[in-house]
């Protein structure tokens, strides 16, 4: 009855086209397009993020052994300083060395190695937004006070948000 199904030979149709697979070529070519400027900013956004977590661990570092009853900071102006060749510690404009008494608290609270953080994301700029002037660095500020007070400013501001 259905004779004329049976003769029909088959086509042999395997696998797709070259049509088909432009297609396809051409559509992910659109989301990588619309996609890959996205990735790169949050990419950016964490190097940032962890830039600023590390100034803000150094800082920390700093105020437990200002704060900490058995060792002694004196009261004046410090700074941490993180760059792309690595980071900076300086009590005033004079950079603390490693085997002074300050030196040797910084290594005790942040590890012997936090001298060798370096800066991940190159967008840092100077008054924060995306079109000011490039800075290859980040800094905090610390004022230890006679009476104890420890307060930091960082630069660029924008760190702390």
């Amino acid at each position: 009855m259905f004779k004329f199904l049976k003769d029909r030979k088959k086509k042999d149709n395997k696998g797709f086209t070259l049509v088909e697979l432009v297609i396809v070529v051409a559509i992910l070519a659109i989301l990588v397009g619309i996609l890959a400027p996205q990735y790169t900013k949050y990419v950016e956004k964490s190097r940032k993020a962890a830039d600023a977590s590390n100034l803000e661990n150094m800082v920390t570092a700093f105020k437990t052994a200002a704060s900490d009853g058995t060792d002694s900071v004196e009261a004046g102006t410090y700074s941490i300083e993180i760059k792309t060749a690595g980071t900076e510690f300086k009590k005033g404009a004079d950079p603390v060395e490693d085997t002074s008494n300050l030196g040797t608290l910084m290594i005790s609270y942040a590890g012997k190695n936090w001298k060798d953080t370096k800066l991940k994301s190159q967008k840092w700029t100077k008054d924060g937004t995306l079109t000011g002037e490039a800075k290859q660095t980040i800094k905090a500020d610390i004022t230890v006070g006679n009476d104890g007070s420890v307060t930091v400013v960082y630069t660029p501001a924008t760190i702390k948000d």
